[in-house]
């Protein structure tokens, strides 16, 4: 499987399964300090058994029966109380809340080349704690993951449509980056213009309809001002990478949480924290964003919803939460969506445990297994990030990727060598990076795929 599809896997149960009612448990600290049950499942992203291990006082019988029924994209597994999970090839568990307190275990199984995707969708999807297996201990010679996320280095150009006007760019073409942060021409409808496939390979991505139930003596119907900037706001999303997702005809399976094509009033199914989220209330440009003149015109950099008239979004955003209540200052409080994106670029890495970093012998080492990127910053760099424009941040003194359809890269390497089938990225006009300097602290960062780290650690230079 490919490594997003196993952070996914990840995240998809993080998200699905939860705790049960009562968000900390179903007891409170008077239970069962000494419960325990375990409830086994088919991870059908990983194609491997996983088990989702009930402790201590927040859990009792009847509160893992609830959550094992619904463990995996709401289906059930198999129940058993009194044991805790077992697997002859565990990779790894994730600690996910308080286990005193309703939290639980995910434990993953597989062969070690899954342990780097166990980490990261437990760290940066779940919010977890991860603590690998003996058997991912050790640097991977080789990377043998299949294809990871397409981040192409070129925009989408295209012919217009029938009878839609002439594009902007040269020839009459429309020029679209095929980015999830990216947009393309104003009046014309992202998926038409660039490969939604492509785009949803960069972010996980399931159908979650939202409710939605249109009512015809609804006054907002007959306020024209008002539909016009709901018909505004949806064709802003539109021209969109969001489409790929949140516009039900453009996604494989029916949109994720919001659509815009629910009907007249599709607002409605964007909720509070979306809202804040469209209009920068709450931050996300840690999501990434291009200049505006590489978008066609759309701004990202302080919305979340790309557009291009931050105002007028804002006033439609202000006036959409005083209808249903909020003031700005109590939309800003909302909790921010996805926060695991502004997590990467603030991480502080700590130093390297012993054999990881760059060795004696010049070879650069990590755990986790194959991996698609991999730096050598400046130390006190900003950690990486997501592309466009976090994936590069200022200190970065030597970058490498791996081709999408090539293998992923095996720990090992020597410093400035660029395996078979990769791409440097710093410097980049090929050349090799500068020496590093014996004694001095340097960072090492490796991802799996983006916004999968493994390794994020500081070392001393030979």
């Amino acid at each position: 499987m490919t490594t997003r599809l196993a952070a996914m896997a990840l995240l998809l149960v993080a998200c699905d399964g939860g705790t049960p009612d009562g968000a900390d448990g179903g007891l409170d600290a008077s239970g069962d300090p000494s419960f325990v049950a375990s409830c086994v499942y088919e991870n059908t992203f990983a194609m491997a058994p996983e088990c989702r291990e009930y402790r201590g006082p927040g859990w009792d019988a009847e509160t893992v029966a609830r959550d094992c029924a619904r463990v995996f994209l709401n289906n059930s597994g198999e129940l058993t109380l009194d044991e805790p999970c077992a697997f002859d090839d565990e990779i790894g568990r994730c600690t996910v809340g308080d286990l005193a307190a309703g939290g639980y275990l995910i434990v993953s199984s597989g062969d070690p080349s899954a342990c780097g995707a166990a980490q990261t969708g437990c760290e940066t999807f779940a919010g977890g704690t991860f603590e690998a297996a003996e058997s991912c201990d050790g640097c991977a010679a080789t990377g043998d993951e299949g294809p990871g996320a397409i981040v192409p280095a070129d925009p989408d150009c295209r012919d217009p449509l029938p009878g839609e006007p002439a594009g902007a760019s040269e020839g009459g073409q429309v020029c679209t980056p095929t980015m999830i942060s990216g947009s393309t021409e104003p009046g014309r409808r992202y998926d038409q213009y660039a490969d939604c496939d492509v785009v949803r390979t960069q972010r996980p991505y399931y159908a979650m309809p939202a409710p939605y139930e249109e009512d015809p003596s609804d006054p907002r119907l007959a306020d024209a001002d008002y539909m016009a900037e709901v018909d505004w706001v949806r064709a802003q999303a539109e021209s969109s990478a969001c489409t790929c997702c949140h516009s039900a005809s453009a996604t494989p399976s029916g949109a994720a949480a919001w659509d815009t094509e629910a009907g007249a009033l599709w607002i409605d199914t964007v909720s509070d924290e979306a809202l804040a989220m469209f209009a920068g209330f709450t931050d996300s440009a840690a999501f990434g964003f291009f200049p505006v003149e590489e978008s066609n015109g759309f701004d990202r950099s302080t919305t979340g919803l790309p557009t291009t008239d931050v105002p007028r979004l804002r006033a439609f955003a202000e006036q959409e939460l005083a209808r249903r209540g909020l003031t700005v200052d109590e939309a800003r409080e909302l909790p921010p969506f996805a926060p695991f994106f502004r997590e990467l670029v603030e991480h502080e890495p700590e130093p390297c445990p012993d054999g990881l970093g760059v060795d004696g012998d010049g070879l650069v080492r990590w755990t986790g297994g194959g991996a698609r990127y991999v730096w050598i910053l400046e130390e006190g760099s900003t950690s990486p990030g997501v592309p466009p424009n976090w994936d590069l941040p200022d200190g970065t003194i030597w970058a490498i990727r791996a081709d999408f359809d090539g293998d992923a890269l095996g720990c090992g390497m020597g410093y400035g060598e660029l395996p078979s089938g990769a791409v440097q990225r710093v410097p980049a006009d090929g050349s090799a990076p500068p020496a590093l300097e014996s004694g001095r602290t340097y960072y090492l960062a490796v991802m799996r795929d983006i916004a999968q780290p493994i390794t994020r650690c500081t070392f001393s230079a030979p």
